[in-house]
């Protein structure tokens, strides 16, 4: 809403995010604040909503499109990828697209392997194109704001299981730089790499692994793209253990970038293995139980961390 204020270039819209709200709520009151020419609904067609967007970026607005699930960012794929994200090359630097495209990640809700997936290391490989994940609420209203008064198409992963948590946001205003990591926890023995509603449970295997005399530092890149190398690789040389943890299916995963990475700018500081700790490989299932052992879990981390001691 803020940025709204800010800047009447700045439009909202997606399936259900004016009457209702939003799927999630997430825009509730925005159609009274700011009336059907700025906040408005969209047919059921993620490539429409995005294609949509492009254009609207190329001639002076800054959209926001909301996709209900980041599953369905795969409908759009082609105006994401392969619009939004090169126009700026293909035109010699004469066209921006400034587009941010929210997209939510149901993992951990039961909902099943269409609404579940999460994607941000898929469009971490599409160059041109901003990663940004946030883990708690003040780092989503620093990260949203930088992320529509940015120049370039930013997809922007919001996990379900944060909507509901509470945490302190200044009202005054603030931003926080794409490409600066968060160290949310010091520690000598290990370094966790851990983004998104994982960072959590991260905190709970760190608080475990204390017990054990593991001191574990754990840093939140926030972004994905572009990627606060400096940072992790100062950790890792100082604590030569490094575990890199995400909700991505292991395979093909953004944590395996991260892996090869620290190996080859920390291999002479590193006491172990770099290690990667992910969903598993298949397809999210919709029972509870089953979704539990499909996801990285507090144990998985501090079993992968007592392996590098």
């Amino acid at each position: 809403m803020e940025e709204m204020l800010r800047d009447n270039r700045v439009v909202l819209y997606g399936e259900d995010v004016s009457d209702y709200g939003g799927a999630f709520k997430l825009s509730k009151n925005m159609l009274e604040a700011f009336g059907r020419d700025r906040v408005f609904n969209t047919p059921i067609s993620e490539a429409c909503i995005c294609g949509t967007a492009v254009g609207m970026a190329m001639t002076g607005y800054r959209p926001i499109a909301e996709l209900m699930y980041m599953d369905f960012a795969l409908m759009a794929s082609d105006q994401i990828s392969n619009q939004a994200a090169k126009w700026h090359y293909m035109t010699g630097a004469s066209t921006k697209v400034p587009i941010v495209v929210r997209c939510s990640v149901g993992g951990g809700k039961g909902y099943g392997g269409q609404h579940s997936q999460s994607l941000e290391s898929m469009f971490a490989h599409i160059p041109g194109t901003y990663v940004a994940y946030p883990s708690n609420p003040y780092d989503a209203k620093g990260l949203i704001k930088t992320a529509i008064r940015d120049d370039n198409p930013v997809v922007f992963v919001e996990g379900q299981l944060l909507y509901n948590v509470k945490g302190v946001v200044p009202k005054e205003e603030y931003l926080i730089p794409f490409g600066q990591a968060n160290i949310i926890r010091e520690g000598k023995d290990i370094t966790f790499v851990v983004w998104g509603p994982a960072v959590a449970d991260a905190m709970k295997a760190a608080d475990e692994l204390e017990k054990d005399g593991i001191s574990v530092e754990i840093i939140d890149p926030r972004t994905l793209v572009p990627f606060d190398w400096e940072t992790v690789f100062a950790s890792v040389r100082k604590t030569g253990r490094c575990v890199a943890i995400s909700q991505c299916v292991d395979i093909g995963s953004f944590t395996g970038e991260i892996v090869s990475q620290i190996t080859a700018a920390c291999f002479d500081q590193l006491d172990a293995p770099v290690l990667k700790v992910g969903a598993k490989n298949g397809i999210a299932p919709q029972a509870y139980t089953l979704e539990a052992a499909f996801l990285p879990s507090v144990k998985d981390m501090t079993d992968a961390a007592k392996k590098l001691i």
